[in-house]
């Protein structure tokens, strides 16, 4: 009786962990509290699992080891590691069930071990279970009263194993289980748009099918096994090969997860995420829910501005596909509760009049057969948005596509001054204020989909969205949860259009504006055009490589106007009503220095940007100076990844500990930083902040982990608006074996002397 009872209990355990184990491989449907506890109880079934089976523990050196119970035996102790793996690394994970422990402190070891384990524990327990496949069925004639032999009833079940098989197979590549078993990703692309019984069905498919391989797999090793037992009678090759097995595959494992982690702890920075890897496992949605445009906030403000959001639509098509955007007045900027704003968002009140715009970027099949050129980094698709143009070259696109098109230019180009003839019915670019305008489409929110935006909605780096910064190892606060990161640009076409009609106003590639950068002017204005002079042009929308927090409606970021950039390109406006008068925009008189002493400056955490520095005074010979900290962050990754997010936020500025004596001895800075957050670190603000750089030369070198520069630029051109910035460059981690012919390249480009 006691016996039959054991066999019953172990029956129900087996059983019950088959069931939790797809509901464990999603929790972006149960949530993670829900998921912690499932996972508790099925490590506890693990473990009774092992007790009512001490008898395979005591068996375990006894008896011949067959190819079959070779096979089986590594399985098990596969099973066994993984799940322990699981345990360990979910316990140092917990925010509930195990949070008493105070053991977050492993996190960045934690989080790609339990990734790693959860996917092949899935592999590994279905494996098991087509191990005992005829135990089941056996327990499944008995519970049923069916007969022992049924030759119909076994090819209706091979039948259904093979379809299942098959649908298994499927699910494997769209669930892309091959990412997260080989640690490619540290985020679960979970769709949410999928329906939760077809997530299920594709996970018990892939059960399916890695228990049928492991049951023939099994009934083949029992016919090799025959065979070779006249040649192998004491079985110890097999027993050897049981053990031998596992230990290989331990040390591949550990093998990944140490590449996981020296990917993490690069100098890129505390925040690429999809390169870097930090963090607490978490599902990751695509979700591709639209949120509603409007809300009762916006509808007041709508009413307090004249205007009411029930009235005529704002926009309408053009007979040439631009749409007529018709003015009216908007709170422009950011309000001071708006998470990750910048002081130079002060909101104040904008009147514009009606306009014509684009509700596409400029394509690079547009910009070529008006310019003869394509200076795109990424090609191969017409509709693709062209990037990598200048704010000049946008200038002169406009002209050349007017012309084209028998229409007056807008742009009057003398040397450096650049006229606009606002009664022109060419093609310009926008205002600020018409492009945030257009952008908002009404709305008041961070994004024109409200608070937050998602990967499937936009194109971004999409593991980084919204406030992810102060939410990294514990997600549950998000809006919109990690998602896939394209690194690239996408048709102009793609993703949902804004209420107003326009395509990628968040994301894809970033667009120049008209606008100097400077200080909003503070009084209400009508169709302000931004200062008359200025040392860097203004663009907005963010794209394909930036975090979330910049692509915000309100967000203006910066470059000189003779610079362009790889997520960087156009969309063109054109006058509804006739203007009147020029504008003229000149640029502010600054003169690099000639020649003269370059130094090295840099600030280093990880010790890869410390790594670049000293080649480029290998091959220069320039000073070298360290930017060291009076209370230097925390050694402990997890630590200063909060300590980073957190200066950014609050736009600190760290003491340094060491000056630089005389800085008027250089001409030239070569300015070195590990990517933070998508930007500088803030002991660098402090750094360009304690020195007059007027007149002086800014060479960026910035290391990462795949978001390149991110907004880093646009940081040290407002922080250093007065000196003039060299070609930047961008080094991905350490920079490997082509580091020294890099930077030779790249000193080469900026004239740098080399020794």
């Amino acid at each position: 009786m006691i016996m039959k009872n054991r066999h019953n209990i172990k029956r129900i355990v087996d059983f019950a962990m088959i069931i939790l184990l797809p509901v464990l491989m999603a929790e972006i449907l149960v949530g993670q509290e829900i998921h912690e506890y499932i996972g508790a109880v099925m490590l506890v079934l693990f473990l009774v699992h092992h007790l009512l089976n001490l008898g395979w523990w005591r068996s375990f050196y006894k008896g011949k080891y067959t190819p079959n119970r070779a096979f089986g035996t590594a399985l098990d102790l596969l099973l066994l590691l993984d799940m322990a793996a699981q345990g360990v690394s979910g316990i140092m994970m917990s925010d509930f069930v195990f949070r008493f422990l105070n053991l977050r402190g492993g996190m960045v070891f934690a989080r790609p071990l339990h990734l790693l384990a959860s996917h092949w524990g899935l592999i590994f327990m279905s494996a098991h279970l087509g191990m005992h496949m005829e135990q089941f069925f056996g327990m499944g004639r008995k519970l049923f009263g069916l007969s022992e032999k049924n030759a119909a009833r076994t090819w209706v079940l091979r039948i259904i194993a093979a379809v299942l098989s098959v649908y298994g197979i499927y699910a494997f590549f769209t669930q892309r289980m091959t990412d997260y078993l080989f640690l490619r990703t540290n985020f679960v692309m979970f769709d949410e748009t999928k329906a939760a019984v077809i997530y299920f069905a594709e996970t018990a498919a892939m059960i399916v099918l890695f228990a049928a391989a492991a049951h023939y797999i099994n009934k083949m090793l029992r016919r090799i096994g025959r065979k070779s037992e006249r040649k192998q009678p004491d079985g110890r090759s097999w027993k050897a090969l049981a053990f031998i097995v596992p230990v290989a595959v331990c040390i591949f494992a550990a093998a990944e997860v140490n590449f996981s982690l020296q990917n993490e702890l690069w100098e890129g920075s505390p925040a690429e995420m999809a390169e870097g890897n930090i963090g607490a496992e978490e599902n990751v949605t695509d979700s591709s829910e639209q949120i509603a445009r409007e809300d009762s906030s916006e509808k007041e403000l709508m009413s307090d501005l004249g205007e009411s959001s029930e009235s005529t639509p704002l926009s309408e098509a053009a007979e040439d596909g631009f749409v007529l955007i018709k003015g009216g007045s908007f709170a422009m900027g950011s309000p001071e509760d708006e998470p990750w704003r910048s002081a130079d968002e002060t909101q104040h009140t904008v009147t514009v009049s009606d306009f014509y715009i684009s509700p596409y970027e400029v394509r690079q099949s547009e910009y070529m057969a008006a310019m003869g050129s394509n200076p795109s980094s990424f090609s191969g698709d017409d509709d693709l948005p062209v990037e990598n143009v200048s704010w000049l070259d946008a200038i002169a696109f406009c002209n050349a596509l007017s012309e084209k098109e028998s229409l007056t230019p807008v742009y009057g180009i003398d040397g450096e001054t650049v006229t606009w003839d606002r009664s022109a019915n060419g093609y310009r670019l926008p205002t600020e204020a018409e492009w945030e305008y257009a952008c908002r489409a009404g709305t008041t929110t961070p994004f024109n989909t409200e608070n937050s935006i998602s990967p499937e909605e936009s194109n971004y780096y999409g593991h980084y969205p919204y406030e992810i910064e102060n939410n990294y190892f514990s997600q549950g606060n998000l809006t919109t949860k990690p998602g896939e990161y394209r690194q690239t640009t996408v048709a102009v076409d793609s993703f949902s259009p804004n209420a107003w009609g326009l395509y990628n106003m968040h994301g894809n590639v970033s667009e120049w504006v008209w606008d100097y950068y400077g200080e909003y002017d503070k009084a209400d204005e009508a169709d302000p055009a931004g200062p008359e002079t200025g040392t860097r042009r203004v663009y907005r929308g963010g794209g394909w490589n930036d975090f979330a927090k910049n692509m915000r409606s309100a967000y203006r970021a910066t470059l000189p106007e003779d610079k362009g950039s790889f997520n960087l390109g156009i969309r063109l406006v054109r006058n509804a009503v006739n203007g009147t008068g020029n504008i003229v925009s000149a640029q502010a008189g600054k003169e690099a220095g000639d020649g003269g002493k370059v130094l090295i400056a840099f600030f280093s955490w990880g010790g890869n940007t410390k790594g670049i520095a000293e080649e480029i005074q290998s091959q220069t010979g320039a000073d070298l100076f360290e930017i060291e900290l009076v209370t230097p962050y925390s050694t402990d990754y997890n630590t200063v990844l909060d300590q980073a997010q957190h200066d950014q936020n609050i736009q600190a500025r760290p003491e340094i500990a060491v000056h630089v004596e005389d800085m008027d001895q250089y001409d030239t800075i070569l300015l070195g930083y590990p990517n933070w957050w998508a930007s500088i670190p803030m002991p660098i603000a402090s750094f360009l902040e304690e020195y007059d750089f007027s007149g002086k030369t800014i060479i960026p070198f910035c290391s990462h982990g795949g978001g390149r520069f991110g907004q880093s630029l646009t940081a040290i051109t407002k922080l250093a608006p007065d000196a003039v910035m060299g070609e930047p460059l961008s080094v991905h981690y350490s920079g490997g074996s082509s580091l020294p012919d890099d930077i030779a390249a790249w000193l080469e480009i900026n004239n740098i002397p080399v020794k």
